[in-house]
C-alpha cells in the first residue's frame, strides 16, 4: 500500500464525515487512490467488506482491479470486472454474489462495470437485487447531460444507494450547467433538486434574452451574478477540488505548435471537400478512375477534412485512399529518429488508418513501439502497457486519445506528439495528463507537440479546444474564416 499525498489524505477525511462526496480532482492528482482509502476506512467501519460498485468509462475498468490491490486489502478474489458481453456478464455476475446457503445475491464484493452497461435492462435489475452499499461514479462528467438516458437511469439507481463518490478531473467542460446532473447523482437533489429546468432558471441567465423572439436567436447561459456564490458554496459542500500545479512538484508542460503543409494531391483534396462537400481521388486499381470522396452534413465534412490532412481519404463506398505524398508522416518520422534514442514518447491519433500508418512507419525505422486503441483488444491492451513502461527498447507508445485518454499511467514518455486530434475537450485534456502527472517528475520537462497545418480544420481544432467554443457552430461556420 502507497503513502498518501497529503491533498488525498484531506479528501479522505472530508469525504468519510458525509455519506456522499466527489473528487473533483485533477488529471494525475490520485482521486482513484484517494476513493480506494475512503471505501477501504468505510470497510474497516462497519467490520467487513462492503457492497461496492464502481461505473467507469471501459478503457479503465481493468485498472481499477489493479489500483484496488496496490492501494488496499481487499483479496483480489473479491474483485469482479464485469466487461463481458450482456448475457455472459449477467451470468457471471450472479454467480459471484450468490449467496450459496439462501441462492440471494447478497454476497458482499467489489463489483467494477462500465457506463454502458446500465443500458442492460437484465444486468440493472440484478444489481438493484444485490443492492450496492457504496456507488463510485468515475468521470462523472459522463453523466453531466440531463437529457442522457443512461444519466437519468444511474440517478434513479443511485437513489437506492447509502454512500456515493463521484471522480473527475473536469466537472465542467462545456457549460457550469454540466454540474447539475453529477450532483443529482450524488445526493439525490439535495443541492439542486429533481428539476434541470428550475434550476437552470434560479442560477443561470441567458444573456441573449434580448433577442429571444427574433429569429435565429441562439441561448447563452451564463451563471447569475446574484447567486453565483451561492452556487459555489452549493459544490463545495460535498465537493473537493485540487488542481495539479497546487500539489504537486510536477516537470513543466511545454508545449509546441509544428507547421506542416499538405503535398500537392492532399491540398487539392482538401481544398475540393471544402468548398464543394466533393472530391475525387485517383483510385488505384482503377488507373484514371476517380473514386469520389462525398460528405453531406457539415459535421461529416469536418471529419473528411481531418482525414484528408492526415493522409488518407473515404470514398462513397468506404474504401479506404491513403495519401502518397504526406508531409505530416515525414515530420513525424524527423521528430521520432531525434528523440527516441534519448526518449520515451507517444504519439496520439484520432483514426484507424493513422495507427496503421504510424506503425508501418516504426516498422520501417526499426523502432521498438507498443499499441494501445481500437484495433488492440481489450484483453491484449495491459500487456501493451507493460512493455512500454518496462521494456527499454520499446520507446514509442501508438495511441488513441479516446481509448489511451483515460485511467493509464504513462509517465514514462517525456514526450507526446498529437499527430491528429478531433474536437474533444476531455479527451484532449485526458490525453495530456497520461504523461504530466504524479510521476513525472522523473523528467526535466514533459514536452508536448502539436503538429498543425495552418489555414486548414487544425487551426479550428485548435480554437475550439483553446476557448471551449461549440464544435457544431464552429463547423458551420468554418467556410467563412478558412
Amino acid at each position: 500500500m502507497k503513502e498518501l499525498w497529503k491533498h488525498q489524505i484531506t479528501g479522505v477525511q472530508k469525504a468519510l464525515a458525509q455519506d456522499n462526496f466527489a473528487f473533483f480532482f485533477d488529471m494525475g492528482t490520485g482521486k482513484t487512490a484517494t476513493t480506494i482509502n475512503v471505501i477501504r476506512h468505510r470497510c474497516q467501519q462497519n467490520g467487513r467488506l462492503m457492497k461496492v460498485l464502481i461505473v467507469a468509462p471501459l478503457s479503465v475498468v481493468n485498472n481499477w482491479k489493479k489500483e484496488f490491490i496496490q492501494f488496499s486489502k481487499i483479496d483480489h478474489r473479491d474483485i469482479l470486472v464485469c466487461d463481458q458481453s450482456g448475457k455472459k456478464r449477467l451470468e457471471k455476475f450472479k454467480l459471484f454474489v450468490q449467496n450459496e446457503h439462501t441462492l440471494t445475491l447478497s454476497k458482499p464484493r467489489v463489483i467494477v462495470t462500465n457506463y454502458e452497461s446500465f443500458q442492460m435492462k437484465d444486468f440493472v435489475a440484478a444489481l438493484k437485487e444485490w443492492g450496492p452499499e457504496i456507488l463510485v461514479c468515475d468521470e462523472s462528467h459522463r453523466l453531466k447531460s440531463h437529457e442522457s438516458k443512461r444519466a437519468k437511469i444511474i440517478a434513479d439507481f443511485a437513489d437506492g444507494v447509502k454512500h456515493k463518490i463521484l471522480l473527475t478531473g473536469t466537472p465542467i467542460l462545456n457549460s457550469a450547467m454540466d454540474i447539475f446532473m453529477q450532483l443529482r447523482v450524488l445526493d439525490g437533489g439535495q443541492s439542486f433538486g429533481k428539476n434541470f429546468w428550475a434550476f437552470r432558471s434560479q442560477y443561470f441567465e441567458d444573456e441573449n434574452a434580448a433577442w429571444a423572439s427574433r429569429p435565429g436567436h441562439f441561448p447563452k447561459f451564463e451563471p447569475r451574478p446574484a447567486t453565483f456564490k451561492q452556487f459555489n458554496e452549493i459544490i463545495y459542500k460535498k465537493a473537493m477540488r485540487v488542481m495539479k500545479d497546487d500539489v504537486l512538484d510536477l516537470p513543466p508542460l511545454v508545449r509546441e505548435e509544428v507547421e506542416v503543409t499538405l503535398g500537392k494531391e492532399q491540398q487539392k483534396l482538401y481544398n475540393d471537400m471544402r468548398d464543394t462537400f466533393l472530391a475525387y481521388i485517383e483510385s488505384e486499381e482503377k488507373a484514371g478512375k476517380p473514386r469520389a470522396v462525398v460528405a453531406q452534413l457539415a459535421v461529416t465534412k469536418s471529419l473528411r477534412l481531418q482525414q484528408i490532412i492526415s493522409g488518407f481519404a473515404k470514398d462513397e463506398e468506404g474504401k479506404i485512399h491513403v495519401i502518397q505524398e504526406n508531409p505530416r508522416i515525414n515530420v513525424l518520422q524527423d521528430y521520432l529518429e531525434q528523440l527516441v534514442s534519448g526518449h520515451k514518447v507517444i504519439v496520439w491519433s484520432c483514426f484507424r488508418e493513422n495507427y496503421r500508418l504510424i506503425s508501418a512507419l516504426l516498422e520501417r525505422l526499426k523502432i521498438g513501439f507498443a499499441q494501445y486503441h481500437g484495433l488492440i483488444s481489450t484483453n491484449d491492451r495491459e500487456e501493451q502497457l507493460d512493455r512500454f513502461r518496462k521494456d527499454p527498447d520499446c520507446r514509442v507508445m501508438v495511441a488513441n486519445q479516446g481509448a489511451g485518454g483515460v485511467g493509464i499511467n504513462l509517465v514514462e514518455a517525456s514526450y507526446s506528439i498529437f499527430y491528429s486530434r478531433n474536437f474533444s475537450l476531455e479527451q484532449d485534456l485526458q490525453a495530456t495528463a497520461r504523461n504530466h502527472r504524479g510521476g513525472s517528475e522523473i523528467h526535466n520537462k514533459v514536452t508536448r507537440i502539436d503538429l498543425i497545418a495552418r489555414g486548414t480544420i487544425d487551426d479550428v481544432i485548435s480554437e475550439v479546444l483553446a476557448g471551449k467554443l461549440d464544435a457544431a457552430e464552429t463547423i458551420l461556420n468554418m467556410r467563412k474564416r478558412l
